[in-house]
């Protein structure tokens, strides 16, 4: 299938364009903003990697295909099918937060960074086994993409990658992404990559508007 071609820029004035024209409301609550989100999440990964390593491209659908591939990324004229995933606190409960927004116009309930810090190596590590069992096979011929999408003081490297490993083995790669930096706990034999956090070329929360938690439906 042919899908639209994108430099990390690009994409970003894509996600700007859709955004601008929805309301918050509409944003947060429509399925077809399901995509934008995944949009939202290789832009920022794209424009890392490129910072690190020289141009890329993405390769993805206005539409959610259904197809284990949420997006192609294509560096040095190989491209490369990666799935987006969401690792929280589960004890979060993101309707609690729509109903914030909606009566007061913010979220009010915080998360407590303790918890990040003491249990988010598990939390990506569930995540990640997920993906793995929902794929099987499939999986070694996937890249993974997981969003860091909740709080902490800090995100141990050798304590995620120990946690996740057994399960990242599965996939071709696996990605992380917070904030401000992204790392690979599991390299591709074809994709260049790195050990431990290295700084985004943008922070996520600097390049646009911010997508708050609650509009994130990604890793169903």
């Amino acid at each position: 299938m042919l899908r639209p071609r994108y430099s990390p820029e690009q994409l970003l004035e894509k996600y700007r364009s859709i955004r601008n024209s929805s309301s918050t409301e509409q944003f947060m609550r429509s399925p077809r903003h399901n995509k934008t989100q995944e949009i939202w999440c290789a832009t920022h990964f794209a424009k890392a990697f490129k910072n690190e390593f020289g141009p890329c491209w993405i390769h993805i659908s206005d539409n959610d295909e259904q197809e284990p591939a949420d997006f192609w990324f294509e560096f040095k004229e190989k491209q490369y099918p990666f799935q987006i995933t969401m690792a929280l606190d589960p004890k979060r409960r993101l309707g609690d937060e729509y109903r914030d927004f909606e009566e007061k116009g913010h979220v009010t309930r915080l998360e407590d960074p303790s918890r990040g810090t003491e249990l988010g190596a598990s939390w990506i590590s569930q995540r990640i086994e997920a993906k793995a069992n929902q794929y099987g096979s499939k999986a070694s011929a996937l890249n993974l993409l997981v969003y860091l999408n909740f709080t902490a003081y800090d995100q141990q490297y050798a304590s995620i990658r120990i946690a996740s490993i057994e399960h990242a083995t599965k996939f071709h790669s696996v990605w992380l992404i917070n904030g401000n930096a992204f790392c690979c706990i599991k390299q591709g034999d074809d994709l260049p990559s790195f050990e431990l956090w290295r700084v985004a070329s943008e922070t996520l929360a600097h390049t646009e508007a911010y997508i708050s938690p609650i509009a994130n439906h990604l890793g169903g």
